[in-house]
């Protein structure tokens, strides 16, 4: 496996290039990370199509298109229209893998939704698989340090005030390719901005606990922080959409202990006989 750095993508880019002027600094380094990690699959592609994107957009040849999502598959437009659902997009990834598709009108880019920390609590491991997948799972301990990305260190905390689940890049990296939006990138709307994500366009399952002892998997939507971040970025966040499906207990002055299948059954009982 090789991979190149942000540097070694501008040389290999050629020395006349130019960026197109529309193309905002965030997209910009979304292009360079692209095309610098050559052992994803398609991830190179995925670059040019958003170069492609803004170079068309600076030669206006997206005119009378304004209020339509453009949609970009080796460099060339293939398709106008609004953004698509979740079904559309994993539709279209599966006949067309580096496919992009960004608003003509660049206002129109989307935010994720705010994530303000509220209740926070440690949290040992968070497991991360794709759905009936046994044999590929990503695994993040308490302090986790993304060898991808200088040994950067992430915190995973349970935070009650987020939305959505929010994990390090290391994430899409260990489970492939599969399954995340190519649509186009999240800013941060909270916590952790202007930082962007990566946003799944399927469901993932989710499980936390430690060694020995797990939750039951759960379904959710997750997103990835960008491969680098920022220094703003130092949790991997454990949101609402994960912590509402599962059952836990909180003893005052201690970590959540989440409940495996049958803890989480007799908490069921013990609840229903109480007036």
């Amino acid at each position: 496996m090789y991979e190149m750095n942000p540097g070694q993508a501008q040389r290999f880019l050629g020395e006349n290039f130019r960026w197109p002027s529309s193309m905002p600094e965030c997209h910009r380094r979304d292009a360079l990370v692209q095309i610098a990690d050559v052992d994803l699959e398609f991830d190179d592609d995925i670059g040019f199509n958003l170069i492609f994107f803004y170079n068309a957009l600076d030669r206006g040849e997206f005119s009378g298109h304004e209020n339509e999502w453009a949609t970009v598959y080796n460099q060339r437009v293939v398709e106008y229209g609004q953004q698509y659902n979740d079904e559309q997009l994993n539709s279209v990834l599966e006949a067309m893998p580096s496919a992009i598709q960004l608003p003509v009108d660049q206002t129109r880019l989307p935010r994720s939704k705010p994530a303000k920390m509220v209740v926070v609590q440690r949290t040992n491991n968070v497991r991360v698989r794709r759905p009936g997948e046994t044999n590929i799972i990503a695994l993040l301990t308490y302090d986790f340090y993304d060898g991808a990305n200088n040994n950067k260190k992430y915190t995973c905390v349970i935070d009650t005030g987020a939305p959505e689940t929010i994990l390090p890049y290391y994430v899409k990296h260990r489970l492939g390719r599969r399954g995340w939006s190519t649509a186009s990138n999240l800013m941060a709307g909270g916590y952790g901005a202007p930082a962007r994500q990566v946003s799944a366009c399927s469901f993932f399952e989710v499980s936390i606990g430690d060694d020995n002892n797990w939750s039951k998997w759960v379904q959710a939507k997750i997103l990835i922080w960008e491969k680098t971040p920022g220094n703003q970025v130092e949790h991997a966040l454990v949101g609402n959409d994960i912590t509402d499906q599962l059952a836990y207990a909180h003893e005052p002055g201690n970590p959540l202990k989440f409940l495996d299948i049958v803890d989480d059954t007799r908490l069921t009982t013990f609840l229903n006989g109480c007036s």
